[in-house]
């Protein structure tokens, strides 16, 4: 897959971040940094920011692909775009593929992005089944992360179970909103 992405985008605006650890986090320090910083994968806890964590207990060797800013383009119009994508290093037509978005951003301010976010899984999956790195018919993963939201349930305040079905049906996206996810095996997350 990063070979795909590397072909279609250019290696100048990717950032390839590769990992076996039994846990990682995915920060987005652009807000906070004025974007001197921006999206990382840490093998450490980062005590400075709230992430989203990722569980990886086989473990399994995984690479996030990190997009840069004007990664996506239709011409002279910058596409909408999430942070990064993940799977494994090893990919295989069965194996998952996740989407991120965090948006770090106060708790009570959360709600404003939740159809933008919607919107960039949908643009920038579909950027991808038309560029064909990954299948048409291929269900992937779309996280999107509120790490300062960490005690709180917030993924049925983001999308509610009729929009989650229409995701699953028509986009082929399993969509969720939350601040950890378990890489379960090499065809499945949760």
């Amino acid at each position: 897959m990063k070979n795909r992405m590397v072909n279609e985008f250019g290696e100048d605006k990717l950032l390839h971040f590769t990992t076996r650890k039994a846990v990682f986090y995915v920060v987005d320090y652009t807000e906070r940094t004025y974007s001197t910083r921006s999206v990382e994968v840490l093998e450490t806890y980062p005590t400075d920011i709230d992430s989203l964590i990722v569980h990886n207990p086989k473990p399994l060797d995984i690479t996030t692909t990190i997009f840069k800013p004007q990664c996506f383009m239709d011409g002279e119009k910058e596409l909408k775009q999430c942070e990064c994508v993940m799977y494994l290093t090893a990919d295989t037509p069965t194996s998952w593929v996740v989407f991120i978005e965090i948006k770090d951003c106060k708790p009570r301010n959360a709600s404003v992005y939740h159809k933008e976010i919607k919107e960039k899984f949908i643009v920038n999956i579909d950027l991808f089944r038309n560029k064909e790195i990954i299948p048409q018919d291929k269900v992937v993963y779309a996280i999107a992360s509120f790490p300062r939201k960490e005690k709180t349930n917030f993924h049925n305040h983001f999308i509610k179970a009729t929009e989650w079905k229409q995701f699953r049906e028509k986009h082929k996206i399993m969509i969720k909103g939350t601040n950890k996810i378990t890489l379960k095996n090499k065809e499945r997350i949760i």
